[in-house]
């Protein structure tokens, strides 16, 4: 996965995510991952100097009659408001594609499987090295 570590600004979002009980931070611009496969991704954040883990989806919601991109994280264990905030992130493994779910249930269901998944992942997946720092 790219090393690379991304920098974005948090803005408010429309709290969809909370109605799904997957608050997320809703980041600007999200063309900085123009390139990338649009999808979910399992992530690393820097947010206050702490690092913290999340899902982060890239691209459209098609479920939601949405085309353009957007970007934003689901925090693993972090619930605070954070508009105006800068967060550095990194990309550490890609879950899977857009998909347009038939009903909001279905992609709950599916967010909770990418939640599963993210935290198998992490598990099994030594990132943390000497060098892995901004």
């Amino acid at each position: 996965m790219n090393p690379k570590w991304y920098q974005a600004k948090v803005i408010q979002g429309k709290g969809l995510g909370k109605t799904f009980g997957f608050p997320t931070l809703n980041l600007d611009p999200p063309q900085i991952l123009s390139g990338q496969k649009t999808g979910v991704y399992l992530a690393k954040l820097k947010i206050h100097k702490k690092t913290h883990y999340g899902l982060l989806f890239f691209g459209p919601r098609l479920t939601l009659g949405q085309k353009d991109n957007v970007l934003e994280i689901f925090v693993f264990n972090f619930n605070r408001e954070i508009y105006g905030e800068t967060v550095f992130f990194r990309l550490l493994s890609y879950i899977r594609s857009v998909q347009t779910f038939p009903d909001t249930n279905s992609l709950k269901r599916q967010l909770l499987s990418d939640y599963k998944t993210a935290k198998k992942i992490l598990k099994n997946f030594q990132m943390l090295t000497p060098f892995d720092t901004i």
